[in-house]
Order: structure tokens, then sequence, then C-alpha cells
């Protein structure tokens, strides 16, 4: 099959740019792009869809042709609509992202000499570079003026170079602080995932993290940093602590920067995570996704793990044509790997509707996928359907590979006693024991417990 890449990038158009890209083609004389056109307007729900339209072009358009020729230009048309599409997306993102711009159009001016055009346009992106905050194209505009200063090998103009390469100092520094934050961010994202991937030592990781606090200029990296500490102690009373002072900072930040607001949704989306978890109550959980989703509207990308958690929320709160219609509005941020999260919620919407065929189909499909948490959640809930509907025999061997498959990810500690004590539960029921008491020690996520109670 071709065009795996094609349909995804169809799918990224919004409405504006597919419009123009539309009209684009209906301007053109070119055949290729009538077929582009016809793509586009085409409800081409998949990689099948698109390969079977492709097909029946190449069938109008070449029908003379032999066959793999025809192959071949179904290829050729998939790539051609593939640099078309990049194309409106890259001038869209040129539109927004300026500084770029600059960078872009000083690197052409330099080739012709043009000195004037040339200073104009790095004085354009540092300072554009400035206001959108991306210390990447600061940098690349001050080496450019630094450049043009010390080439001129005039003594006002060199003693210029040497002030803007203390300049150029302080946004390494400040590159250097963000790599330094993005670095353990990372580490403590994974750790929170599954803790048996990390070989460090956690209290050497932890020593790192505290020393660099104490190095950092920028509040707000420091701010990360505390965040980073309470991912890697998620599961004791320093968790609060780390998370308190993260949430200090931001308290006392008074300049709303894009640096603070990305702290801030971080904060916001581990508290939301923990406290699930944790086995806050469903109304806590409600108010604190929906003000985060909320927060999320001011950024271009949301956060498909925010939205997830948030209609996960709506459906086990019975407000189902709710969940529905915000699951369909958003289903352009489920993408990819993504859509293991939307078929698990299409699920909980078929189990709340009774819909047991509908509901078995989904989750047998994510009962082996890749996402430990959605895999986990899968296997509890078929087995849980299955004990429903009367049939045991078919939950026992589930029950059994589930029981394995926990022991194999034991790394996975998030959520790891509800899952054990979710199955032990299930287990005792489909043997005919009744269920069986869950420890009032044990954290049970709203989740795990309606997998229980149901």
């Amino acid at each position: 099959m071709v065009g795996n890449k094609l349909i995804q990038l169809v799918q990224e158009l919004n409405i504006s740019q597919r419009k123009s890209l539309i009209h684009q083609c209906t301007i053109s004389s070119d055949k290729r792009l009538f077929i582009l056109k016809d793509l586009l307007s085409a409800d081409l729900k998949d990689v099948k869809d698109l390969n079977q339209f492709l097909v029946a072009k190449v069938n109008e358009y070449w029908e003379s042709a032999a066959d793999s020729e025809k192959d071949t230009k179904a290829r050729r048309l998939a790539s051609y609509f593939v640099e078309q599409i990049e194309e409106v997306l890259l001038l869209t993102y040129l539109r927004k992202k300026t500084s770029i711009r600059g960078i872009l159009l000083a690197q052409q001016t330099r080739k012709n000499g043009n000195i004037h055009l040339l200073s104009h346009y790095y004085d354009k992106s540092l300072a554009l570079g400035e206001a959108e905050e991306d210390l990447q194209m600061q940098l690349i505009s001050m080496k450019g003026k630094i450049r043009m200063k010390y080439a001129s090998q005039n003594e006002k103009e060199l003693l210029n170079a040497l002030s803007l390469n203390e300049d150029l100092l302080a946004i390494i520094d400040k590159i250097q602080e963000e790599k330094i934050t993005e670095y353990y961010f990372n580490i403590s994202n994974v750790y929170l995932e599954k803790n048996g991937v990390i070989n460090l030592s956690k209290d050497k990781i932890q020593g790192e993290i505290l020393g660099y606090i104490d190095q950092f200029k920028s509040e707000l990296d420091k701010g990360s940093l505390y965040l980073s500490l309470a991912k890697l102690n998620y599961d004791n009373d320093d968790l609060l602590v780390y998370l308190d002072r993260a949430k200090q900072i931001l308290d006392q930040t008074t300049e709303r920067t894009l640096a603070y607001f990305d702290l801030d949704r971080k904060v916001r989306f581990i508290e939301l995570r923990l406290n699930f978890f944790a086995g806050a109550d469903i109304k806590f959980l409600r108010k604190i996704s929906e003000y985060t989703a909320e927060h999320f509207k001011a950024f271009s990308v949301i956060n498909n793990n925010t939205l997830f958690y948030q209609l996960l929320f709506l459906i086990l709160d019975d407000e189902i044509e709710l969940a529905e219609k915000i699951l369909k509005e958003n289903h352009v941020f489920f993408h990819g790997v993504a859509g293991l999260l939307e078929m698990y919620l299409k699920a909980m919407i078929h189990d709340r509707k009774g819909e047991v065929k509908e509901v078995n189909q989904l989750l047998q499909k994510l009962m082996y996928s890749s996402n430990y948490f959605i895999s986990a959640f899968s296997r509890l809930h078929y087995i849980r359907i299955q004990i429903q509907r009367g049939k045991p025999g078919m939950a026992l061997p589930v029950i059994e590979s589930t029981s394995r498959y926990f022991t194999q990810n034991k790394g996975n500690a998030l959520g790891a006693l509800a899952n054990k004590a979710v199955l032990k539960s299930l287990k005792s029921e489909a043997l005919g024991k009744g269920k069986v008491k869950v420890a009032p020690n044990c954290p049970l996520s709203v989740l795990h417990r309606y997998l229980l109670e149901a």
C-alpha cells in the first residue's frame, strides 16, 4: 500500500488550508492537481480508502497504461500530493513564525552581498525571536549580526561586535539551561511511565537536579526541575513537596511568558494524572480536567492525553452524549499511536451504552497494544465483560495471561497495585468465589472502581 504519509497529511489540513489548496487546483491546468482536488473533496477515512481512490483515478486518466506502470503512477501521484500539501503547511507556519522568515530572507540576501538588507533582516529576526521567546532564532540572528560587525574591520563596529558577543553568551547560557531542564524532564517522564527502564540511580539523578537548581538563573527552569523531582517521587511524600515548589515559582512569576504557560500546563497535567491514579473522586477529577483542557485552548496544539482524561471522566460520570460530541470535534488530535486512546474511549462509550459486541471488538484489539496503560485497562475491562456475560471460561485464559503481563511489566509502578487488586477480584468472581475486598491502603482510580463495581 502507498499513501500512509499522504492520508495523515490530508487529515492535518485545517479548513482554510484545504480551501486554499482546492483553489490552487481549480485554477491549474495540471491534471495531477485535478486529481488532488477530487482527493481533498472526497471522504477518505483511512489509507485503504486512499489507495482505492488512487487506483480508480489512475485507471480513469491512464486507462491504457500497463499494470506495472499504473502502480508507479499511483506512487508518484502520492509523492507529488505530499509535496503540495507540505508546501501549504510550510507557508502557514512561515506566516505565523515570522522570525524564521527573517532568517531565511537574510540567508538569501547574504548570497548577493546586500549588506543593508542583510542587516535589516537580522535585526528584524532578532526582535521577533525575542517577542516569540525563541532562543534558537535569537542565537542565529545574533551570530549573523556579529559576523557583519567584525567583517567591516571598523573599530567602532568591532567594539559593537564585542558587546553583541556578551549578549550572545547570555543567550547560549539560557539555551544551556533549557536543554538541561529538558533532559531531566524526559528522564522523569520515562521514570513515571516505567521506572525499570531508568538504569541510572534515582538518588544520583536527584542529586544532579538539585545541583542545577542551585546554579540556574531562570526561576521557570528551576520550576521545571522541581516538577521533574516531583515525578521521580510520585509514590512518596516528597511528591507534594516538589510539586508545591514548582507551583510557588509559578505563583511568584508576574510576567506571563510562553515559558510560564508551558510550565503551568505541565504542572496541571501531572496533577491531573497523579490525582487520577491516587484515587481522587470523579467530581474533583472532572473539575481539574476541564480546567486543564480549557487552559490548553490558548495553545496551537492540544495535549491529547489531557483530552483523553477529560473524556474518560465524562463517560464515567454518565455524560455520554457530551463525551461523544467532544470526541468527534477533536478527532484530529488522535493521530498515529494516539489513536489507541480514542479507541479505548469509544470502547468505554459502547460499554456504557450496553453495546457488548462493539466493545468486545475494540478491547480485543487494544489488549495487545503497545501502550501499557491502555493494554492493562483493556485486559481488565475485557475480563469484566466476559464475567458479566456469564462466560467465565473465556475470561480465565485472559486472567492468566494478564497476570503474566503485569509481572513482565513490574517496572510500570503507576497504578500497579490497583491493577493487581482488580485482577484478583475478577479472578475470584470468574472462579465462582465472589468478589475479593480490596485492601484499604490500595489506591483505586475511578476507572478501577468502575471495573470492580459495574
